[in-house]
């Protein structure tokens, strides 16, 4: 396609020809033309260039895989929000003879809300664990399958602060970037005096197990991608409670006899 012929171009421009195991120049006035697959491979030369470019600059990598990461998680909890609205309208059709055609529920995706989950994975989620597991793995080093008394100390430190300081600190984060995001800032304390702490639990019991195995077995240049794969399960939790309805208020006076 067109896009993808530009994207190609772009790349050849900006990386050296050695950098895609090119030795001649190229040439782009037609007195060479290309033999058959040479559009194949220059696609291939150009998709590892960018490759190798964005392993050459580990806090852009690590934001680009956690904000791609946040899309697929975002769209597993829309998925599974559609099924359970789908679910209750099919007991309520069935339950109610009187309107057998009633509306479908909105099953459609929202992709703002997705574009919305991988701007702030971008921006915040993944460069913030980017620093944290660093400085994590400088003040608390333990090699991956270490599993001795020595090493206990450290994985179990790790554990812990990786739960009592960045879980809140995601947790409040994000409610405030969706906050902002739908310009409701003033629900903003209320929400977060609410649903923050039944969303620690929920993750806590989640994440307790997965940062042991992260600690305990996953080397620390891999952490990062490791949790972010992780925080597929971890977005669908926070879309649940991101989303859930505030509690209806009873008007004074309104009580039945």
């Amino acid at each position: 396609s067109s896009s993808s012929y530009s994207l190609v171009v772009v790349v050849v421009m900006k990386f050296p020809s050695s950098a895609f195991g090119w030795n001649a120049p190229l040439r782009f006035n037609g007195q060479h033309p290309k033999p058959r697959g040479a559009h194949t491979r220059t696609r291939a030369y150009g998709a590892q260039g960018a490759l190798e470019a964005l392993n050459s600059k580990p806090l852009l990598k690590s934001a680009v895989v956690c904000a791609a990461l946040g899309c697929v998680g975002d769209s597993v909890a829309q998925r599974r929000e559609a099924g359970t609205r789908r679910a209750a309208a099919a007991v309520e059709a069935a339950g109610s003879k009187k309107k057998p055609t009633a509306a479908a529920p909105n099953v459609a995706h929202d992709f703002t809300r997705t574009f919305k989950q991988a701007m702030y994975n971008f921006f915040f989620y993944g460069p913030v664990q980017h620093y944290w597991y660093i400085e994590l793995a400088k003040r608390w080093p333990a090699r991956a399958f270490a599993l001795t008394a020595e090493s206990l100390a450290p994985f179990a430190t790790k554990v812990f602060l990786n739960q009592a300081l960045l879980g809140p600190v995601v947790v409040s984060t994000f409610f405030l970037w969706g906050a902002v995001w739908s310009n409701d800032v003033k629900a903003y304390p209320g929400k977060l005096k609410r649903d923050m702490l039944p969303t620690l639990r929920a993750g806590w019991s989640f994440w307790v197990p997965a940062s042991s195995v992260n600690f305990m077995c996953v080397p620390t240049k891999h952490q990062v991608l490791y949790m972010s794969a992780c925080s597929i399960v971890w977005n669908v939790i926070l879309s649940l409670n991101m989303n859930k309805p505030a509690p209806v208020v009873a008007v004074a006076g309104n009580k039945k006899k």
